[in-house]
This record gives C-alpha cells, structure tokens and sequence, in this order.
C-alpha cells in the first residue's frame, strides 16, 4: 500500500533559467483550469499521441467498460455510469496516513518481486536514469521510457514492446515478474478515453507476459496540487487530468490485488519545469530518491 510522497526539488544556481515560472491557476471548486493557452496550439507531449492499432481491442477476459458509450464523451464518470466514489482519487498531503490502490496484503510484496520493467515515455527515462537505481535495488529494476511512446504501448502490434531495455535486470529481464507502467495521453479529457487505454495496456501485459505477478500505474510527476502552472512552458503538460487518476483508481478495483496506483508525485515548484513535463536535472535527482525511497516499490 503506497503513501503519498511529493518530489521535492530545488534549483541550484548554475541550472539554466527555465520557462515554467508561471503561476499556478485552479478555477472554483479546485478545478484546474486551461486559461491562458493558446487555442490555435494543440497540447502535445512527447510528440502527440500515435493513434491505436487495430489490434489493439482489448481480449474477451476484459471487463466490460460500456461498449456502447460514446468513447469521446464521459460515459464512465465516477458519479454515474461506472458506479466509483467521486472522491477516490482525492490527494492527500505528504505525510498522511490514507493509502490508495489495492488493500494490504491483497498482492506481492517488493520484496517478491525478481524483475520490474518501467515502461513509459523519455521523461520516465530520465528519472529512472538521475540516480533511482543508487536507492533500489537495481539488479531487480529496468526501464524502456521511449521518446514519443505514450499511450502507443495499448497497441498489442506496436514495436514498443520489443523496445530497448535500459540497465536490464540481472535475472529475468525479458520475463519480469512486476510492471511499473505510465501512461500518458495530453488529448484525452474523459474517464471513456483514458479507461479503454489502460484495459489493452493491461490485458496485452497479461498476454506477453504471462510471468507479470503486479501492475503499477503511475503518472508523471505533477505541479503542486495538480494545478496547471499557467505561463510555463506548454503549460498543459504541467499537470494530471483528473480524468486519468479516476481512470486509474477504476482499474484498481476491476483488477484487485493484480494492479496497483502509486502514488500522485509532484515537483516542489512550476520552475522544476523545463518543457513541460520534462523536469529539470536536480529535480529528477529528488524524484528518483522519493520514488526509490518508496517503501512499496
């Protein structure tokens, strides 16, 4: 069971002057607002996201997420057709208590596990690659973070899976027994597009890895509170949709003790930003070490 940590990075002097200084803006009612884009420049991270495959259509075992809703609209809210608690994924501060994901004792332990492979895009890389390893374990960790891959990785025929691995693990590298995975889509607002993404992810992990014991789901690290630092840097990529961590907390439930949520990290400040949601160099050493000192990972 994870406890909510946040990245805490500070800029040292000889970084370069970075263009997420801007503040921090939330509408009423803690919603994070968008004003201040450019409507003319679509968000983009990493590239956009690829469109799925044919093949990527999720197996039969899948749950049923409402075939028959408008995949654009959001026919899986968590106050309506997807029956969730509306508050599931509320954050808590640093050092509480709650917990999130499956309950204890419901799934492995870290110390079970032979072989974790982070999948994700090149922001994943970098903190993986800024010291994550120094706290693990890393005889037990590996990572393909690929320029570009967001959610390509719900496409069963999509290369990605025979992507590079980086620092592989010692023991059973191409048959891990733990995936840590990050899913990123900056185009998708609704729990109807995020949900059917995460289920291929999911029942294609199933399929080719058949060894995989746990599934983590995990999200880039986020501005304070979640809040879109309005002014940085494609500003967008600065924060989480909420959308996506009600996706998650969904995928918790409909795979109990299989997959997991880690917790929602965060920079300490929007200058950590560099080209949202790329972070600075000093702010992925913090990241590493919150997330290696992790004690469920």
């Amino acid at each position: 069971m994870y406890m909510m940590y946040r990245a805490v990075a500070v800029l040292s002097a000889a970084l370069p002057v970075v263009a997420c200084s801007g503040g921090v803006a939330a509408s009423a009612g803690g919603a994070m607002s968008t004003s201040g884009q450019d409507a003319a420049q679509p968000i983009v991270v990493e590239g956009g996201s690829p469109p799925l495959g044919a093949g990527s259509a999720v197996d039969s075992a899948a749950p049923n997420i409402g075939a028959d809703a408008d995949t654009k609209g959001d026919a899986c809210s968590m106050d309506s057709a997807c029956g969730m608690d509306s508050d599931a994924t509320t954050f808590s501060s640093p050092d509480a208590s709650a917990t999130e994901g499956s309950s204890p004792g419901s799934g492995p332990s870290s110390s079970d596990f032979v072989c974790s492979w982070v999948l994700g895009i090149h922001t994943t890389q970098e903190w993986f690659a800024a010291g994550f390893e120094n706290i693990v374990d890393n005889a037990r960790w590996e990572c393909s973070g690929i320029e570009m891959a967001q959610f390509g990785w719900a496409n069963p025929n999509s290369t990605l899976w025979q992507s590079p691995i980086d620092s592989p693990c010692t023991t059973s590298s191409k048959t891990p027994d733990r995936i840590v995975f990050t899913g990123v889509d900056s185009a998708s607002t609704t729990v109807a597009e995020f949900l059917p993404q995460y289920v291929s992810v999911v029942n294609i992990i199933k399929t080719k890895f058949p060894s995989v014991k746990r599934i983590d789901l995990m999200t880039l690290a986020r501005a304070p509170g979640d809040m879109e630092c309005i002014g940085a840097n494609r500003s967008g990529s600065s924060y989480i949709k909420p959308a996506q961590d009600e996706a998650i907390a969904m995928m918790v439930a409909m795979y109990p003790g299989f997959v997991f949520a880690t917790p929602k990290w965060e920079v300490k400040s929007c200058s950590d930003f560099t080209l949202c949601p790329h972070i600075t160099p000093q702010a992925n050493m913090e990241l590493a070490k919150t997330i290696g000192a992790e004690p469920e990972l």
